[in-house]
């Protein structure tokens, strides 16, 4: 008989046949069949080999597992995965909701640690469709996909799951705030144009960046600074980011700032097992290596689909060699090198990560990319980097050793120098803070300093690079 793939009742019918209590709780057998091909041809879903993928009988795979051998995560999350990619959330969630109240507790993988973990990997998965179906969905599907989202966060509180609840929770507005702003012009909408505008700048680090245009009659993107919990302020930074490396390319504070917003939350490293190994997944090898093809032929075009790919995977730091490479190749050394700065930056507050694995043992930092942190950067006669200054250098060993309040006060005590350095210095005490627990006051100075900076122009962000231009252009004349 031939499932109907098209019809939301043969998958909700599937993950609701009832098993016998052994069945209900076993996990999938690495001898299964049909799970070695569901888990080998998962894979292949977005990459290079997508066009190799057969998803209609992968998921008809799926469904009779559900439906007469088991109720395992593993399976259920590559499933939602298929839906996702297709574009179907609501149903996804409504799956998602099912499953929680019905098996949660009694299916696979009993290891709750791990099955929380792959759960937070399939509500981060929907993010990435969020725009798409704001903007295709109807009235009635956007309140649907809303009440169920509602629901799958009371679910995961009922499960003392609070991490997921709020997971959820974050999701749901990601999805109401889009919703908001893709909602068409109606006569009980005054503020059309606000909507649209903050649309237009929120694509701007989803979308290549050459399609990217602002809407008249503004002249600069203008962003919209949400700071009302962590994901929406790492999201305006990512924003922030994206506009500056799209318009000044060749200037390394774009690429700290997106380096910043993507690992500021990470405070502590992935769980692991005494090897080493992770559950987290590896970055595609079929991905990477076509990547390092077009490295010999780079364009912007390669480093933007590198550093896009940067935002989806914080752990894959052989990615941020593969950025600094391409744009070595550009000519934009000095962006290489605050690359380097910012992933051995990265290092130092975690050295743990450097010794971890991903699930199929493919390390974290590779040897080329160890050697790559390893080598001296070049001496340039352009100013030395925060993260090189002998002073904050000092101040970082001074926090290490005696504390946040010795650290602060050091600071305090340097020489006040040009806004430059002030406000560097500002930013990295405002990183001792939050490594000091203080994240609200932390926060606080973030804003305070993404603010001036706004505001500021070159001549008052570094006058001495001015004055050397100044005297090279007279002595020519």
């Amino acid at each position: 008989m031939t499932t109907d793939l098209h019809n939301p009742d043969t998958w909700t019918a599937s993950l609701l046949e009832n098993l016998p209590e052994e069945k209900l709780s076993a996990a999938l057998s690495d001898d299964n069949a049909d799970w070695e091909f569901i888990d080998g041809e998962i894979v292949k879903l977005g990459s290079l080999a997508h066009s190799q993928l057969d998803i209609p009988a992968l998921q008809r795979r799926g469904l009779m597992l559900l439906a007469s051998e088991t109720k395992d995560f593993r399976l259920l999350a590559h499933l939602l995965r298929t839906l996702q990619h297709a574009g179907d959330p609501l149903l996804a969630v409504r799956l998602l909701n099912l499953y929680v109240d019905h098996y949660w507790t009694v299916a696979a993988p009993q290891n709750m640690t791990h099955k929380k973990r792959f759960a937070a990997q399939v509500i981060k998965r929907f993010e990435a469709g969020v725009q798409d179906f704001a903007g295709n969905a109807a009235t009635t599907q956007r309140d649907a996909l809303l009440g169920d989202l509602a629901k799958l966060a009371q679910c995961w509180q009922a499960h003392n799951a609070p991490e997921l609840a709020q997971a959820t929770d974050d999701l749901f507005t990601l999805f109401q705030r889009a919703f908001r702003d893709a909602a068409p012009a109606t006569p009980s909408s005054a503020q059309t144009t606000d909507s649209e505008r903050q649309t237009a700048v929120a694509s701007v680090h989803n979308a290549p960046l050459s399609t990217v245009a602002v809407p008249p009659p503004v002249a600069v993107p203008q962003v919209t600074i949400d700071s009302h919990d962590e994901k929406a302020w790492r999201d305006t930074l990512l924003k922030v980011a994206a506009i500056l490396c799209e318009r000044q390319p060749e200037s390394p504070q774009g690429y700290r700032l997106r380096r910043y917003a993507l690992w500021q939350a990470i405070t502590s490293s992935p769980q692991a097992e005494s090897d080493g190994r992770t559950q987290l997944a590896a970055f595609p090898a079929d991905m990477m290596d076509d990547y390092l093809a077009r490295l010999n032929n780079a364009d912007m075009a390669l480093w933007q689909k590198v550093e896009k790919s940067l935002l989806l995977a914080p752990y894959w730091l052989d990615g941020h060699y593969l950025s600094a490479q391409t744009a070595l190749r550009l000519g934009y050394k000095q962006v290489a090198e605050a690359v380097r700065d910012e992933v051995s930056g990265f290092l130092a507050r975690l050295p743990q990560l450097a010794t971890l694995l991903f699930n199929d043992r493919t390390p974290f930092v590779s040897e080329q990319t160890k050697q790559w942190l390893a080598s001296s950067p070049s001496v340039t006669q352009a100013a030395p980097a925060v993260q090189t200054d002998e002073e904050l250098q000092a101040a970082r060993a001074c926090f290490d050793e005696k504390g946040l309040e010795p650290a602060l006060r050091y600071l305090d005590t340097l020489p006040e120098g040009d806004p430059r350095n002030q406000f560097y210095r500002q930013f990295f005490g405002a990183q001792l803070l939050e490594e000091a627990g203080m994240v609200q006051l932390a926060q606080q100075q973030y804003r305070m300093l993404f603010r001036t900076g706004l505001d500021m122009m070159l001549s008052e962000w570094e006058p001495s690079l001015l004055e050397a231009l100044e005297q090279r252009f007279t002595a020519e004349q």
